[in-house]
């Protein structure tokens, strides 16, 4: 089967009363694959799992900004309902829905699953009755909807760990002399470089004369609010090199253009916990998603039924 995504007349009605704004379509599909670059013809495809068009519209997160705490949180909670809802499957259709079970309860079992995002402006619309003019006046601005998008992708990854995996213990010993030997290893990582390795390895394409990621790896341009939270990691990371370097700790002396050792490959940390492994048997959803204001060539299979509608 093939599709264009859900029509703008029978999509959920544009709202200004949620706390989001947050407009989403489900599908359960077997598999799935998204045009993200036109120009180059470049796909991106998932297996069995789930997609999410997705749009915003005006709303309070989207006045207080992506990056802020109301949205942030906002977007966790989404990213939350939507993971561990029983909106999935293992398996074929089954008349008692005994099949639907939530992405997190499948990954936990190790079963695949995926979830591919797809923008879709068109969601927040509006057509009255025995009228032919559709409305976008609760769309929320480009921009800033931009934002909200790679948010919620990022929310996915982030919470879907945190469900499947769990979180470290803060207050332990151990975990504590890890996390400050993670910090330590990681300080010793180039600032040119620390971006095309460790936790970042094969997100950016594409980088400025500093290493400072411009383009994500699907060609898309990063976004205003991820660039600017780029720019604040790179320059803790450039004090933070220069202080090791000062000390003779530094191991990635570069001479003639050309590092004498490769400095270590750490994955950055949160500043209170530290990385939690996968459960042995589990699996993490592979989450996809757009270019945000690109065409969305897309298709699809599925054994239905296979759509959901909600607003947050």
């Amino acid at each position: 089967m093939e599709a264009d995504g859900p029509s703008a007349a029978s999509s959920p009605s544009e709202s200004s009363s949620s706390t989001v704004g947050l407009h989403i379509v489900a599908q359960r599909c077997g598999r799935a694959r998204l045009l993200v670059d036109e120009a180059s013809d470049t796909w991106t495809e998932i297996g069995r799992g789930l997609i999410l068009y997705v749009s915003f519209a005006k709303g309070s997160a989207a006045t207080a900004g992506a990056t802020s705490e109301l949205a942030v949180r906002c977007l966790r909670q989404a990213a939350k309902s939507v993971l561990t809802a029983p909106l999935a499957s293992s398996g074929q259709w089954q008349a008692d829905h005994a099949d639907a079970e939530s992405i997190v309860a499948l990954c936990r079992r190790g079963e695949a699953q995926a979830v591919l995002l797809v923008p879709q402006a068109s969601l927040v619309s509006k057509l009255e009755l025995g009228e032919k003019n559709l409305k976008y006046h609760q769309q929320c601005p480009k921009e800033i909807a931009a934002d909200l998008f790679h948010g919620l992708a990022a929310a996915l990854g982030s919470v879907a760990r945190e469900l499947i995996c769990g979180t470290g213990p803060k207050h332990d010993a151990a975990s504590y002399e890890a996390l400050c030997a993670q910090r330590a290893a990681a300080s010793l990582i180039a600032p040119e470089e620390m971006f095309k390795s460790g936790e970042y390895a094969d997100k950016y394409s594409q980088y400025d004369e500093r290493g400072v990621p411009t383009h994500a790896s699907d060609g898309s341009e990063v976004p205003k609010s991820a660039q600017k939270k780029l720019e604040k990691i790179f320059a803790a990371q450039v004090k933070k090199y220069a202080k090791a370097a000062e000390s003779g700790v530094a191991r990635a002396v570069v001479e003639d253009g050309v590092e004498t050792e490769d400095p270590p490959v750490v994955a950055p940390v949160a500043a209170d916990q530290a990385e939690v492994s996968i459960p042995e048997g589990a699996c993490l959803p592979d989450v996809r998603h757009g270019t945000f204001g690109g065409r969305q060539g897309f298709e699809m299979t599925s054994s239905g039924p296979l759509t959901h509608s909600f607003v947050f």
